[in-house]
């Protein structure tokens, strides 16, 4: 049979490697100049490939009971044996990257697979029209008898995926769940925001909507003069970016010292003796301590043991629970993933293929699931496409 893929990015390079055999005949179509340019991108240039803990629980779905009978543990296990026949994988704390730290390299190996096998490959090919008959016909010109979507979504446009293949899908009788950035930095409108530009730390970051709150992350957060950033930040942004959009009360809580159950009890108990702004340089960035003193109305020279009890309740509320109202989001330039997608209610979940149009299949970032940061994003790529090829051969 003949095979055409319409994307040739992580999901699309994986499932031409593993269709292409004496008996199919494959056709990637890449509306870039290249091949795998988003890989180039993933995890700073170094791709993340995998985590040790992957699982149902670190991807999001407008339809998430459906997506444990998409990624299953066998899937799981059998990604994670091709990943190691393919590149020389390194651990680290959970986290897989080729021993090269390139991604470069990563997008290279596969692309070599690809010429290995005699796979054909169009690049600068931008397609406008699917039609199906007996087989398809893509821009009335290139027929096959499978067709496999594989075009990303609406992240990162630079590197081609802008998500015009929704409008080709939806016309062709899909349900496509809007697509939205995540992944992304959350802007707010706050007066201080210049003051704290350009500091980075550790703390635990928490979305509250319309009063409830929903998610909690740790990890590096960037304080920027718009807002905030950060993996905690992009790791709880899907949630906020939705809510927004319905025009909820979105703000995130932070807690700069989650080490420290009762700051205020430590310090009374450790450095009684010491000015706040002493005991609070011991543990923040300058400019942070400036902006929670002025926040909480102390003294920075007051002594610690000459705070009263309100003084004190008011500290520890800015420095574990430090609230700023969100207002906005980064767009699709600067989000890692698309969450939204053809919804998974369309497809079957043991092939990934349409049930809308037979021999039709849809993997990776296309489809309405979306993973945090950590590997998860690319895993899913790996899997889907594998699982497909599966079906396929």
């Amino acid at each position: 049979m003949k095979v055409c893929i319409i994307g040739g990015g992580a999901a699309g390079l994986m499932a031409a490697i593993n269709i292409k055999n004496d008996d199919n005949k494959v056709i990637i179509l890449e509306k870039n100049d290249e091949l795998g340019k988003k890989i180039l991108v993933t995890g700073n240039g170094k791709c993340n490939l995998w985590n040790s803990n992957m699982n149902t629980s670190y991807y999001n779905s407008s339809t998430p009971e459906l997506l444990d009978n998409i990624i299953t543990e066998d899937l799981i296990n059998k990604t994670f044996n091709e990943l190691c026949y393919l590149f020389a994988m390194n651990e680290k704390n959970g986290y897989f990257y080729p021993f090269s730290n390139r991604a470069h390299n990563v997008r290279d190996i596969l692309v070599n697979e690809c010429i290995k096998k005699g796979i054909e490959i169009k690049t600068n090919y931008e397609v406008k029209s699917i039609t199906k008959k007996d087989t398809f016909i893509i821009n009335n010109e290139i027929e096959c008898d499978k067709l496999i979507i594989s075009t990303g979504g609406c992240s990162m446009p630079i590197t081609g995926s802008d998500g015009s293949v929704f409008n080709l899908l939806n016309n062709m009788g899909h349900d496509i769940v809007k697509p939205l950035p995540s992944l992304v930095p959350l802007y707010a409108n706050e007066s201080y925001l210049n003051k704290w530009n350009g500091i980075r730390c550790h703390a635990v970051v928490s979305s509250i909507i319309d009063g409830e709150t929903k998610k909690e992350e740790y990890g590096e957060l960037q304080l920027t003069d718009n807002g905030i950033s950060g993996v905690c930040v992009f790791n709880i942004s899907g949630d906020i970016v939705k809510a927004l959009e319905d025009n909820k009360n979105v703000s995130v809580s932070i807690n700069f010292i989650n080490y420290l159950e009762c700051p205020s009890d430590y310090f009374k108990e450790q450095y009684s003796d010491l000015t706040v702004y002493d005991v609070l340089l011991k543990f923040l960035d300058t400019k942070l301590i400036k902006i929670i003193l002025d926040k909480a109305d102390i003294n920075p020279d007051a002594y610690i043991k000459s705070l009263t009890t309100k003084e004190l309740s008011r500290l520890d509320k800015y420095l574990t629970s430090f609230n700023i109202n969100i207002t906005g989001y980064g767009d699709f330039n600067k989000s890692q993933v698309t969450q939204g997608g053809v919804s998974l209610k369309d497809i079957n979940p043991d092939t990934l293929e349409s049930t809308i149009i037979n021999d039709l299949y849809l993997i990776g970032e296309v489809l309405d699931i979306d993973g945090i940061c950590g590997g998860y994003n690319l895993g899913f790529a790996w899997m889907s496409a594998l699982k497909v090829s599966d079906n396929i051969c």
